[in-house]
C-alpha cells in the first residue's frame, strides 16, 4: 500500500480530510473526514499539501448553509443563478451578523430549516416551485402561516414581487397597526392613498382596513390566477387579515 494513503491535513475550509486512494501525484482521491465523508476524486498531492480542497458540506454561507454534492449549480456563465440568490438572502437576513441592523425584523428572529441549509435541497424545491412571470420571484413565509419564524417547505411560497408587497408588515413608528392612523380621538383607515373611513377603535378601524385589503388580495389574486400554482392562489383566497399578525399592534 502507498506509504501516503491514510495521511491527513486540515483543509483551508477547516474540515480534516484523509487521502484514501492513491495513484499517482496527480492523481488521488481524498475523503473529508465529516459526517457527510464526501469524497474528493482525481485530485492532486498539490492541492491537499495546501489544503485547497473544497468540501461541499463545509458551512460556507453566513456559518450556517452549505453548498452541498449535487447537480445544482450557485452560478452559470458568471450569472448567480435566482435560486442561489434566494437561498443566499435567506441566510443573509437571518443570520449575517454585518447585515443585522439593516435585516433587524430577521436577525436572530427567523430561522432556516435544517434541510434547508443544504442549497441543493432548496434548489430543487425552487425548481419545483418556479414558474414562468414577468417578475422577480420572492419567498415568502407568511402567507401561508402569519407570524411564522421558519424558512422551510412546508411554511414557503414562491409568489410574484407585486404579490409579496401586498403583505409587506413593517414596524412603524407610530405604535399603531399599518394602516392606521390616529387624530383627536378617532382612529382613521388608510390603504395606500385611499382613504377607507374611522372608528373610535383600533381595533374597529383595523376591521374596515382589513375588510379592504381581504379584497385587494383577491383581486389581485384573480390578475394572477393563469399564472401562479393552485397552492398560491387558494392560499391568497383563504388569507385572512387579522391585527393580531401586525407587527406594530400592541394588546
Amino acid at each position: 500500500m502507498n506509504q501516503k494513503i491514510g495521511i491527513i491535513k486540515e483543509s483551508t475550509g477547516g474540515t480534516p480530510m484523509r487521502i484514501i486512494s492513491y495513484r499517482s501525484s496527480n492523481d488521488i482521491d481524498v475523503e473529508f473526514l465529516d459526517n457527510h465523508h464526501y469524497v474528493k476524486r482525481n485530485t492532486t498531492m498539490s492541492n491537499f499539501n495546501n489544503g485547497n480542497i473544497k468540501n461541499p458540506y463545509d458551512l460556507s454561507v453566513y456559518g450556517i448553509g452549505y453548498i452541498g454534492d449535487g447537480n445544482y449549480l450557485t452560478s452559470e456563465k458568471g450569472i448567480i443563478i435566482p435560486a442561489y440568490r434566494c437561498w443566499q438572502k435567506i441566510i443573509e437576513r437571518c443570520y449575517s451578523e454585518k447585515t443585522k441592523d439593516k435585516y433587524n425584523a430577521y436577525h436572530s428572529i427567523s430561522t432556516i430549516c435544517e434541510e434547508w441549509r443544504n442549497y441543493q435541497v432548496f434548489a430543487e424545491w425552487f425548481e419545483q416551485n418556479k414558474y414562468d412571470v414577468n417578475e422577480r420571484l420572492h419567498i415568502d413565509k407568511d402567507i401561508l402561516y402569519p407570524g411564522n419564524k421558519v424558512y422551510s417547505p412546508y411554511h414557503c411560497l414562491l409568489v410574484p414581487q407585486r404579490i409579496n408587497m401586498l403583505f409587506l408588515n413593517k414596524q412603524n413608528k407610530r405604535n399603531l397597526p399599518n394602516g392606521i392612523k390616529k387624530e383627536g380621538n378617532r382612529y382613521y383607515a388608510k390603504y395606500n392613498s385611499i382613504e377607507l373611513g374611522s372608528a373610535n377603535t383600533i381595533e374597529e378601524a383595523y376591521e374596515i382596513y382589513a375588510r379592504y385589503k381581504k379584497a385587494e388580495i383577491i383581486k389581485v389574486a384573480n390578475e394572477y390566477k393563469e399564472i401562479i400554482s393552485e397552492k398560491v392562489y387558494n392560499a391568497l383566497l383563504n388569507y385572512e387579515v387579522r391585527i393580531e399578525n401586525d407587527k406594530n399592534y400592541i394588546q
